[in-house]
């Protein structure tokens, strides 16, 4: 076999093993971006989820409170949730719950037991808020602040690739699509979280928003 029919075997293979070789690496790259998107989705869940636990906790304890309160205090005292809107880099909202120590079993965002230890006069405190990741400037993370065992402040990173995050109090007498934000504490709670997905072979950046509206009431409440 002379060199140049090995040169013309090599090449002819080249040509018939590429495009299959291609299409494969096009697929493997497409099913790692669909699971990242998948597992970034299922984190923005949690996320909501442990936003959804806070503030109904807070809510309950404002409902409850409300009932045995003194004409003297506040709603805006009794109810424990504050509403930051803006201050972040992209204009996200910011929201801050505190509560009595529940008398049954609780956890704050970072998975901590509620107990006199983590309270500070005895209430609890959880901060979500919006900060720009340290890995990569160009995007922001979540992070849930909460008190340690010894009423200090320490905070967790709860999701990455975070967009914005909007949260607003919103009118309870209309349909969710037709809800208006309204200053005033309402009960009701919308929050807009928006993560990236990002595709790493065309560079595009796609955002995903979910939409979801807490009521401070729920089930058990006191009536």
């Amino acid at each position: 076999m002379t060199l140049l029919s090995c040169i013309t075997g090599l090449s002819l293979s080249v040509i018939i093993i590429f495009p299959p070789l291609h299409l494969l690496s096009d697929v493997l790259a497409l099913q790692t971006q669909m699971e990242e998107e998948r597992l970034l989705d299922q984190n923005s869940d949690r996320a909501l989820e442990l936003m959804t636990r806070a503030i109904q906790g807070a809510g309950y304890q404002a409902i409850d409170r409300l009932h045995r309160s003194t004409p003297t205090r506040t709603d805006k005292d009794l109810l424990g949730v504050q509403i930051k809107k803006g201050g972040s880099r992209r204009g996200s909202d910011a929201i801050i719950l505190t509560q009595d120590i529940p008398d049954e079993l609780g956890y704050d965002c970072i998975g901590n037991p509620f107990s006199q230890d983590r309270s500070v006069q005895q209430k609890t405190y959880q901060h979500f808020y919006i900060e720009p990741s340290r890995h990569d400037p160009a995007s922001q993370i979540l992070v849930c602040q909460s008190l340690d065992r010894h009423g200090r402040l320490h905070h967790a990173e709860l999701l990455n690739q975070v967009d914005y995050l909007y949260i607003d109090w919103v009118t309870t007498d209309a349909q969710p699509t037709e809800a208006k934000h309204t200053q005033s504490p309402t009960g009701l709670i919308r929050i807009v979280l928006a993560v990236v997905h990002k595709s790493s072979k065309q560079g595009v950046s796609r955002p995903s928003e979910q939409i979801r509206f807490i009521a401070q009431r729920h089930t058990g409440a006191h009536q």
